[in-house]
């Protein structure tokens, strides 16, 4: 919701305001006293890239101060041994009779030696019957599983059905590996992982004009909230005193901060008008053509530009309406 205001804007297309003081200017004399359009184009364009870079530079530190603080987890969770530590209710695993402690030690009579090993024969085999021999209190026996069926998405939005039985693993202390890291190395890690966000963002704007991807994941402001809860629960929902629940909060919240707001980096760039990247976008047309587009086309351009962000705006608050059920909720309070 912030907008930036340059010393000669009066209104929100950012034209040069027709003033009488700006019309007796020279041009050396309006880039003196800090006119941001009598500026040079490439002046202009460092200007309106500073906020959105300023925003994946504050993720980078904030992703690089969390590993330096609490280090990265790299335990082998896919190598832990094939032990069963939680089974939820009315899952899979707990409609087979399955049990918190057993160990799988195969699954249709292939060997399965490690807790990954398990999660990858699951999801490749949604809603089939497999015999899974098990191991119990020291005693081996088997047992018929339904592997459960949903429906999940990847990084990039595109769904695919995936088995899963309702069952957990927890690491133990002694089986947990974090990684530390120097400055440098930490700032690494940082820019990769908004990179990684870039790119999975990216490509999942691409999948969805595919068709590849369903617009539906699109979030608003009552599914960033919902997401900010989420993330605030599980946070405090661990063991530990009131103490580390407030630090695991603490570091969670900004982790959290630190990816919208590399989201708000994106979306400013949007090549929209209205947005920084349609600025960008006017500038690098003035490059070309070697003066401004002409005052009605920038206004023309500028009304598309808040069309559409009005018409995003209200497509994602239409989708938290749907997945909040919010609409149900509301017209059974009528009824």
């Amino acid at each position: 919701g912030g907008f930036v205001s340059w010393l000669d804007d009066t209104d929100p297309t950012s034209t040069r305001p027709p003033t009488e003081e700006a019309r007796e200017l020279s041009d050396e004399e309006a880039r003196r006293r800090g006119y941001f359009h009598a500026q040079p184009v490439i002046k202009r364009t460092a200007v309106t890239l500073a906020g959105p870079l300023t925003n994946f530079l504050f993720s980078i530190l904030a992703f690089a101060a969390l590993v330096m603080i609490v280090g990265r987890d790299v335990t082998p969770v896919g190598s832990l041994s094939p032990r069963i530590d939680g089974v939820a209710a009315q899952g899979p695993a707990a409609t087979a009779g399955l049990l918190s402690g057993d160990v799988v030690t195969a699954i249709d009579g292939a060997p399965v030696t490690s807790f990954g090993r398990m999660q990858d024969i699951v999801r490749a085999n949604p809603g089939k019957v497999s015999t899974f021999a098990i191991v119990r209190d020291g005693a081996s026996l088997t047992a018929p599983v339904t592997i459960g069926s949903r429906t999940d998405l990847d990084r990039t939005g595109v769904e695919g059905r995936t088995g899963f039985l309702g069952i957990e693993r927890q690491t133990q202390a002694s089986e947990r590996r974090l990684q530390r890291f120097g400055p440098i190395a930490a700032l690494g890690v940082g820019a990769t992982q908004v990179w990684d966000i870039i790119s999975s963002t990216g490509a999942y704007v691409g999948n969805v004009f595919s068709g590849r991807a369903s617009a539906e994941h699109i979030s608003g402001p009552a599914g960033i909230f919902a997401a900010s809860g989420t993330v605030a629960k599980s946070a405090i929902a661990g063991n530990g005193d009131a103490g580390e629940k407030l630090a695991r909060l603490a570091l969670s919240l900004v982790a959290w901060a630190a990816t919208l707001s590399v989201a708000v980096g994106i979306v400013n760039l949007l090549p929209v008008p209205v947005l920084d990247g349609g600025h960008l976008l006017f500038y690098a047309i003035e490059a070309v053509r070697g003066r401004p587009l002409g005052p009605r086309a920038q206004e023309f351009g500028y009304r598309a530009g808040m069309a559409f962000v009005a018409s995003l705006f209200l497509f994602a608050t239409w989708n938290d309406l749907q997945r909040f059920k919010l609409l149900e909720f509301l017209g059974g309070m009528l009824s």
